[in-house]
């Protein structure tokens, strides 16, 4: 049974939260902690989106694997993983926001940890570190084909 990993294209870009909002909430930023609490924060949207400096697409297919675990019981559905796009592009901090088990949410978690470098998001001009979203459809071929 052949299987395919579809890579929801229109979802490619972060959920978007609060326009420069930090990921504890905490918006209070003073003058004392100046570029240190720029640096600890890690936005949810910026001016300018992190980039993969790859097809993205291309990248997923050719190193997702469908597990055989969730072929043989026939699972499919959209992992969503959330992951950092640090200052200097790199990914961190991956973990699974909605999965689908037999083995899907560990290939995704993992393929996205070994993702290579991104083009790093920037807010007023500088690389910062930013939340990416992204959804990973698992679909089988036999299905897929209906």
């Amino acid at each position: 049974m052949k299987c395919f990993l579809i890579l929801c294209s229109s979802l490619l870009f972060p959920f978007i939260g609060k326009a420069q909002g930090s990921a504890s909430g905490n918006e209070s930023t003073s003058a004392a902690k100046g570029d240190t609490a720029t640096k600890a924060r890690v936005f949810n949207y910026v001016e300018q989106q992190p980039m993969p400096g790859f097809d993205l697409s291309e990248y997923l297919q050719a190193n997702l694997h469908y597990p055989r675990e969730a072929r043989k019981a026939n699972i499919e559905g959209k992992v969503i993983v959330k992951f950092v796009i640090d200052e200097i592009g790199t990914v961190s901090d991956v973990h699974i926001v909605r999965g689908i088990g037999g083995g899907c949410d560990d290939e995704a978690q993992r393929v996205v940890a070994a993702m290579p470098k991104w083009k790093p998001g920037t807010q007023n001009g500088k690389a910062v570190k930013v939340y990416f979203t992204l959804p990973i459809n698992f679909v089988l071929e036999d299905r897929r084909k209906r």
